[in-house]
């Protein structure tokens, strides 16, 4: 083995966790953080990342939610505290935001709550760096990481998640080249309901910022968890479509309002309410009233904006006019 996939190999096999009676067989009986979050940036590099600058970003956070979902699902998880504290290994370097070198320095437990304000992101080695950019390495390294920190039954789940994540990345990109109609180099493939799902969420979600289209709410969790879901105009039971245009970023609230006919959107892209939004006289609609005639947020690029036809469809057969 190459001393220095040998080198890395037992540094990811020796992560500094807590050993308290908070954790169960399924970790080991120790604090999982660190592991799913290295499972997750194995999974960026997976996905193409070329640069050493791994972000605290909301990509990387569903990752890890997806992970800590497996093992953990009764429990939340904050990716904060892996992303601080991985800096006691020596293959991971937080790099401060202007003015905040000192303030880093000296950041104990109590600041992974602030970590997006002090951080640009976080640094491998370079040695470390050159090695995920090839696939046997980062097949290695996740063995380690799966056999190392967790019981025997949730290796062949955290497997399958791992490939889960890079199937849907694929499916979530091959949807967004299609809606700017650039040539895609993603192979045809009998997607997974699975893989489809989380592709077309991950997708939508993403162009637009993780803002509501409707309401403008952008909420988003250091445990990876968004205020707005991935809503088809029309039904996937109906259209077997995961176009981009056939979708729209939507908090829960105003995804449930659409779904129910109680909103849509006109022909000039604003928001339009139902009559029996008010007519309900135990209905207190609150905010929504507010967007009503509002243009929506769409995505920068024009092209991923929802389709005419699609949104007049909702129009015609969800939409409650009466």
């Amino acid at each position: 083995m190459d001393k220095v996939l040998a080198h890395y190999i037992k540094a990811f096999s020796h992560l500094r966790a807590d050993r308290s009676a908070n954790w169960t067989s399924a970790t080991q009986g120790q604090a999982p953080h660190k592991p799913l979050l290295l499972l997750s940036v194995l999974d960026l590099f997976a996905e193409g990342l070329d640069t050493n600058l791994i972000e605290h970003s909301a990509e990387l956070a569903e990752l890890f939610a997806s992970y800590w979902q497996t093992v953990l699902p009764a429990r939340r998880g904050d990716m904060a505290l892996p992303f601080f504290h991985l800096r006691s290994s020596k293959f991971w370097h937080l790099i401060p935001q202007p003015g905040q070198e000192k303030i880093l320095e000296a950041a104990s437990r109590g600041y992974a709550s602030q970590l997006q304000k002090m951080i640009l992101g976080a640094q491998l080695d370079e040695e470390l760096f050159a090695l995920l950019q090839h696939e046997a390495s980062r097949n290695a390294l996740r063995t380690v990481l799966i056999q190392t920190y967790f019981s025997s039954d949730y290796h062949a789940a955290l497997i399958e998640q791992g490939e889960l994540n890079f199937q849907s990345y694929l499916y979530s990109q091959k949807l967004v080249d299609e809606a700017r109609t650039v040539s895609s180099d993603i192979p045809e493939a009998q997607y997974k309901d699975k893989v489809r799902d989380q592709g077309f969420r991950k997708a939508v979600v993403r162009i637009y910022e993780h803002r509501c289209a409707f309401c403008g709410v952008r909420m988003l969790t250091s445990s990876g968890h968004t205020a707005v879901e991935a809503a088809h105009i029309i039904p996937w039971s109906v259209s077997q479509n995961d176009a981009i245009d056939n979708g729209m970023a939507l908090c829960r609230l105003c995804h449930w309002t659409f779904d129910e006919g109680l909103t849509g959107v006109s022909t000039k892209y604003q928001v339009i309410l139902s009559k029996e939004l008010r007519m309900m006289s135990q209905n207190l609609p609150g905010h929504l009233l507010t967007v009503e005639n509002r243009q929506i947020l769409g995505p920068n690029d024009d092209k991923l904006w929802p389709d005419l036809d699609a949104l007049q469809w909702h129009r015609k057969n969800v939409f409650l006019k009466n």
